[in-house]
């Protein structure tokens, strides 16, 4: 009896032990959805922002204010963490001409009307996303395509101006998920465009010859 007893033993051990005492395999973690859709999106947006001159003495004293304000929009192109944004904005103010020397301003109440519009092609990159996808950090850098226009009363045969210059930027900054298809984005942008003006006037005066500045805007974008 006691050498079936201690087989019976030996063959309890060697068995598996029920189905219901063991742990329940888990299951595979699932793949996490991309940050950011791998398909081609094609986003519209419309901007408004804030530029402080390069060429601030001149601006100052042309317009009274060393910045502007200006308003724009175009298509962003997104794929993955690549994107690329074709967009143009318009600056329009009226000051009046001044005559300087020695350093000092004589307003000559001629008005003249200043026109910028930009026209800027940009690549970048877009790195992982914050706070649950919500905050999409990015950077990029592009080209510049700047028409200058000036015009004054009074004004005689070649005074006025109608030029383009080109130019760069550097751009960084955030994008904000508000919806599925809502994005409200901000940016600093810092833009040159040298050697567009200091041949006469107020900018030859104070030695200023770039066109470009340093701009903080806001977007409003449609798409994912």
């Amino acid at each position: 009896m006691r050498s079936v007893l201690f087989a019976l033993a030996l063959l309890g051990a060697a068995l598996p032990a029920p189905a219901v005492a063991q742990t329940p395999a888990r299951p595979a973690a699932a793949r996490q959805a991309p940050a950011y859709p791998a398909r081609l999106q094609i986003r519209p947006f419309v901007s408004a922002g804030t530029t402080w001159f390069t060429a601030s003495k001149t601006f100052d004293a042309v317009l009274g204010s060393d910045q502007g304000q200006d308003f724009g929009g175009g298509l962003n192109l997104t794929r993955g963490r690549l994107w690329l944004e074709i967009g143009a904005r318009q600056f329009s103010k009226s000051g009046e001409r001044v005559f300087t020397t020695g350093g000092e301003v004589f307003p000559l109440g001629i008005d003249t009307d200043i026109t910028m519009t930009p026209l800027e092609v940009t690549a970048g990159w877009r790195f992982r996303p914050l706070f649950s996808g919500r905050v999409r950090p990015q950077l990029g850098v592009g080209y510049t395509r700047l028409r200058y226009e000036e015009s004054a009363a009074f004004a005689q045969d070649g005074d006025d101006v109608d030029e383009t210059f080109n130019g760069f930027h550097v751009v960084g900054g955030i994008e904000v998920r508000l919806h599925r298809w809502v994005g409200l984005g901000g940016d600093v942008v810092w833009t040159s465009v040298a050697d567009a003006i200091g041949e006469g006037g107020a900018s030859k005066a104070f030695g200023e010859d770039n066109l470009g500045g340093t701009s903080l805007r806001v977007k409003l974008v449609i798409g994912r």
